[in-house]
């Protein structure tokens, strides 16, 4: 569970910190290494409803991580302008904790992935090459984490 923001001034609503995730190019999904300590990848996502989507291989760190403690985090900023001459930042980020699931159902894998190629190749969805990757889509593991908790911050006043 979050702490509470310690800079309350600078704390945006749940449906600020949703608008910041759904605007940001990438995000960082943190899971939890047998050892306890943090495991955090840089990852390409989606957002639908409460869900964070994204996938991965059938093998790998990430996933082992997963299918032994689906707990995870997720965090990503929207915009960072660096404002040196007032030696600060004007940033937007969020933070987002919950557990991450399978995506089993045919449609909704299909709906995901058309989610994704939305947000990152817009227009490209009938595209002989999208219908190439589609062909792959079996080896392909599709998952989504259920937001949970979501705080995000922002430096407004900066530009």
């Amino acid at each position: 569970m979050m702490n509470p923001l310690r800079r309350v001034d600078l704390k945006t609503t749940p449906e600020q910190a949703m608008e910041i995730l759904r605007q940001s190019e990438y995000g960082f999904l943190s899971t939890i290494n047998s050892d306890g300590t943090p495991h955090s990848v840089p990852i390409a996502f989606a957002v639908e409803g409460e869900y964070i989507y994204f996938h991965c291989a059938r093998a790998g760190q990430k996933l082992d991580n997963l299918n032994r403690d689906s707990r995870a985090s997720f965090s990503c900023v929207a915009r960072y302008t660096p404002c040196p001459e007032k030696y600060n930042v004007a940033y937007s980020s969020c933070m987002a904790e919950g557990h991450v699931e399978r995506v089993t159902d045919e449609a909704q894998r299909t709906r995901t992935m058309k989610a994704l190629v939305d947000k990152y190749c817009p227009g490209q969805w009938d595209s002989e090459s999208c219908l190439r990757t589609m062909r792959g889509m079996p080896a392909v593991v599709m998952l989504r984490m259920k937001i949970e908790n979501i705080c995000g911050k922002a430096n407004r006043g900066m530009v």
